[in-house]
């Protein structure tokens, strides 16, 4: 029975056990843990998780990063059943669906969110809740004295052991299952980009309740034996990043956008302000603005552009560092075979793919498994794209593109986002035609965006005019289900 997870938990404990591994920040400091200290944490979570008769069920966890999480991941995902990390950003009603959904029958949570938590917690009777702040020590300890006597048995490489969630549109998000083999499918073509090493250090910004943050930032560090510290929010960002100086980071590009206006601001350069050490750094989910990617290149930064989706295990395009061709979501990875589906003359269609990256299926949707793999077994991804010399380009979702009353097609995704990169409060945005005009659904925390008519008015001024946003409406983020 082959597990990869379990083989490198061995060979990290003998070779890096008193190295320091995960820093999580404090008000008074950091929280460290060596690889050592935290891999006796996992041994000892997996234990309290396995006496407590939770073998092979799914154990749910929701929090903002930290290091119980990462115990908490890699110790479900190696000896329990199926790790499920849940969006902070979750409501009520998110939380709810999403417990019924994957059978969590253990939910671990954040004493930020127990205002969530709480309404919830009765309609589960069979449920056991467990604050993280409150109750974590007391879990590893008895996982260490009153189970010490459990067997720990890794799973079976193949089975799944990680579920993770799908944006989400017009209803709730699918469960992707994914297992440790597809967890561990792309460390060979992100090695074969960068030379990271044990002494690099990684600034984790990312969710872990995403694909990307959760295996590309966070374990695949116990493939390459790098230090991790774990970003509070996004308000601190930059005094942690002076503080600490990280070597890698992965953000998305409105993060990349702040930190080019704030160095702009401040009068010094993006190398100050991202640390002074920097040597990869990688962006994803959106596309930047080129003239944001050609100042960070001219002051000695290559954005390395990745693609992929929660099915694909995060694993489908990175650039290599210093490829010139800007345009494209970056070169697909040597590991997989994909294609373009039904390709027009200029060469777009639907993206697809095969290999060891695919996940398991989604759980308890078998309908909707069945639609997204193609008569010849390739997963169809839904984005429209292309592959030029192994460079892969995406124009936008199959399902989202819209025709106007003068026969120009837009990608609702696109403009969706373009609004979300106008202020940090908005959390979603729907995109559609009302009454032959281009409209959006603008939610946001709070309600309300100040100054939104004038950075509406700003965007369209930057756009073709056939994708000018014609009608808007705020409303609270409250009103959305996802």
């Amino acid at each position: 029975m082959s597990n990869q997870l379990n083989d490198f938990l061995i060979d990290d404990y003998k070779k890096w056990g008193s190295r320091p591994y995960l820093h999580e920040f404090l008000d008074e400091g950091f929280s460290t843990k060596t690889f050592k200290e935290y891999i006796d944490d996992v041994d000892s979570f997996a234990s309290y998780l396995i006496g407590r008769g939770y073998k092979g069920k799914s154990i749910g966890i929701y929090s903002p990063n930290s290091i119980a999480w990462c115990v908490f991941d890699i110790a479900v995902m190696n000896y329990v059943g199926r790790s499920v990390g849940l969006s902070k950003e979750w409501t009520t009603d998110n939380l709810r669906y999403s417990i019924d959904k994957c059978d969590i029958v253990c939910l671990f949570y954040g004493k930020v969110l127990e205002d969530k938590v709480l309404p919830v917690k009765a309609q589960f009777p069979d449920t056991e809740f467990i604050c993280i702040e409150d109750e974590w020590d007391r879990c590893l300890e008895e996982g260490r004295t009153s189970y010490k006597d459990v067997t720990l048995e890794p799973q079976d490489g193949d089975v799944p052991a990680k579920i993770v969630f799908t944006s989400g549109t017009t209803s709730f998000p699918k469960a992707v299952m994914l297992s440790v083999n597809n967890v561990f499918s792309g460390y060979k073509s992100l090695g074969r980009r960068v030379q990271i090493k044990t002494e690099d250090i990684c600034y984790l910004f990312l969710p872990l309740n995403h694909t990307y943050g959760s295996i590309y930032n966070f374990i695949y560090s116990l493939v390459y034996g790098y230090e991790i510290y774990l970003a509070r929010d996004t308000s601190r960002m930059a005094q942690e990043i002076m503080t600490v100086r990280p070597t890698v980071f992965s953000a998305v590009p409105l993060v990349y956008m702040k930190f080019y206006e704030g160095a702009r601001a401040m009068g010094i350069s993006l190398k100050q302000i991202l640390g002074g050490r920097m040597r990869y750094t990688f962006c994803g989910g959106a596309r930047l603005a080129p003239e944001i990617r050609d100042q960070y290149m001219a002051e000695g930064f290559y954005l390395m552009n990745a693609y992929a989706l929660s099915e694909t295990s995060s694993g489908f395009s990175i650039d290599y560092p210093g490829d010139e061709v800007l345009d494209s979501v970056g070169t697909l990875f040597e590991d997989v075979d994909a294609c373009v589906k039904d390709p027009d003359e200029d060469g777009w269609g639907e993206l697809a793919i095969k290999g060891p990256n695919i996940f398991k299926g989604y759980y308890k949707d078998e309908e909707a498994t069945a639609k997204c793999f193609s008569d010849d077994g390739y997963f169809l991804t839904g984005d429209i794209g292309k592959i030029v010399d192994r460079h892969v380009y995406v124009r936008g979702r199959k399902d989202t593109r819209l025709t106007l009353i003068n026969g120009e097609n837009i990608s609702s995704s696109l403009i969706n986002e373009r609004v979300m990169a106008l202020d940090p409060s908005i959390v979603k945005v729907k995109t559609y035609i009302m009454d032959e005009y281009l409209t959006c659904d603008i939610y946001v925390k709070g309600g309300s965006i100040p100054g939104i008519d004038e950075k509406i008015e700003k965007l369209n001024a930057n756009v073709p005019r056939f994708e000018r946003i014609t009608r808007y409406y705020v409303k609270s983020s409250s009103e959305l289900l996802k």
